[in-house]
């Protein structure tokens, strides 16, 4: 596997390296391509935090987590991945599941996956709303009243959709549709 590491705020250890690297070596047993892993680790208000992305044949899969140390960070992060790819192989492998050949091509077959709880796959909730032209001042003032973790509206400027989310990091992103 090929591992990318990034940090903003922290030098990394030849020990920190070798952690993150036997952690996360499993994840080659699941694919028939090596995938690609990123890996970005900081310290950000007290905690460690480590965020891992998975990238093989242009799926992505992302985790994260934090501790008071590297190592617990690197260990919560490589355990939610782990769950989420033994989810999705679960599901790609799913006997009413009709995935395309490549995805089921991504995995290995033979890779034992436990079995999945019952979560529905289907919409459960379904809104219409007219999306009303506005600054992206107004946007962050609607999804601070509704107090929702994201807002859909058209840009007044640009008149594009965009989606407005609130980030863990507790400032706010943009996506505009085009």
């Amino acid at each position: 596997m090929k591992i990318d590491y990034k940090s903003k705020s922290l030098e990394f250890s030849p020990r920190v390296l070798a952690y993150l690297t036997d952690k996360t070596s499993r994840f080659d047993k699941f694919f028939r391509k090596e995938p690609t892993l990123g890996a970005n680790l900081n310290l950000l208000r007290g905690k460690y935090i480590c965020e891992l992305t998975l990238e093989v044949s242009g799926r992505v899969i992302k985790a994260s987590g934090q501790g008071s140390d590297m190592e617990s960070s690197i260990d919560g992060a490589s355990d939610k991945l782990d769950a989420q790819i033994r989810r999705f192989h679960a599901r790609v492998f799913r006997k009413d599941f009709k995935a395309l050949a490549e995805l089921k091509g991504l995995f290995e077959s033979q890779i034992p996956v436990e079995q999945l709880d019952d979560v529905p796959e289907t919409v459960v909730k379904r809104k219409e709303f007219s999306v009303v032209p506005m600054s992206e001042e107004e946007a962050i003032l609607q999804l601070e009243m509704l107090g929702h973790q994201f807002y859909v509206y058209r840009s007044f400027s640009s008149n594009k959709i965009c989606v407005l989310y609130r980030r863990n990091d507790g400032g706010y992103g943009l996506i505009e549709v085009d």
